[in-house]
C-alpha cells in the first residue's frame, strides 16, 4: 500500500513535494497536464505515490 506525500500546488509555475530523506524519487510531468511522483522512504521503506490532473495541458520543455 502506497501513502501520500505533502503537496504544495497552486495555479502556477511550480509544485512543491514535501518528502524528507526520500530515495529513488520518480518524477514525471506529461504534456496533457499529468504530474506524478514516488518515492521510497525511510528504514522501513514505504512507498509514496501523488498523481495530480492538472487543469490544462502544460509545456514541458526544458528551459
Amino acid at each position: 500500500m502506497s501513502r501520500h506525500p505533502d503537496v504544495k500546488w497552486a495555479e502556477r509555475a511550480d509544485i512543491t513535494v514535501v518528502l524528507p530523506d526520500s530515495k529513488n524519487a520518480k518524477v514525471n510531468l506529461e504534456p496533457e497536464g499529468v504530474f506524478t511522483f514516488s518515492a521510497i522512504v525511510g528504514a522501513d521503506n514505504k512507498h509514496y505515490e501523488l498523481k495530480l490532473d492538472l487543469h490544462d495541458k502544460v509545456n514541458v520543455e526544458v528551459r
